[in-house]
């Protein structure tokens, strides 16, 4: 998996960074986020999990994911899926029926399909911008189970898959840290961003 290399790199080129990495979830967390949410996480995002454990609080975003997107560990991400689902509730119906009725349609449409009016429960974070964007694992069923979706502060989830899962992600992120991409990467201070 790519996160090998990944991390690799952050040993290489950001102490900072690397300092701040958390220990991985074990086997009993993954279960344990499973019963919680009630959704079976993909096999390449368990895999992610048991290598990243997340990143610390630190004053510096970390966008290892070009252009912009922190990773979440699983602590994180489970409850980020908190806050979002609460958040966003209540705001685009009248009622909490159609509210239910809306996510409940949803909820039967495909991993990848999009949808803007609420923060479903089967979606997981995995990585975030610092001002309101997430990107999320879908975990509805279908072909594009574990797809990584972005979530819009505006829009919301309005548009197609931004990779079918976490694994394709960090490839993606591997190749631009490595500078296989039109992505370039500056240093400032303890920190990095892309340009």
């Amino acid at each position: 998996m790519s996160w090998t290399d990944i991390e690799t790199w952050i040993g290489e080129n950001s102490p900072a960074l690397h300092a701040a990495l958390l220990p991985p979830s074990s086997a009993v967390d993954i279960a344990d986020a499973e019963e919680t949410i009630g959704y079976a996480l993909p096999a390449e995002l368990v895999a992610w999990w048991r290598q990243f454990g997340g990143i610390g609080e630190t004053y510096t975003h970390w966008p290892l994911v070009p252009p912009m997107w922190q990773p979440h560990g699983l602590d994180h991400a489970l409850n980020l899926r908190t806050l979002m689902t609460q958040a966003i509730s209540g705001i685009a119906f009248r009622t909490l029926g159609e509210e239910k009725d809306y996510e409940a349609a949803a909820l039967r449409e495909p991993a990848g399909t999009p949808c803007v009016d609420i923060w479903l429960p089967a979606w997981l974070p995995v990585a975030a911008d610092g001002s309101g964007y997430e990107l999320f694992a879908d975990l509805r069923g279908g072909p594009r189970h574990g797809c990584v979706m972005e979530w819009d502060k505006y829009s919301g989830a309005d548009r197609d898959p931004l990779w079918p899962n976490v694994t394709a992600m960090l490839d993606d992120a591997l190749g631009a840290l490595r500078g296989e991409t039109g992505h370039r990467l500056a240093f400032e201070h303890n920190g990095f961003h892309w340009e």
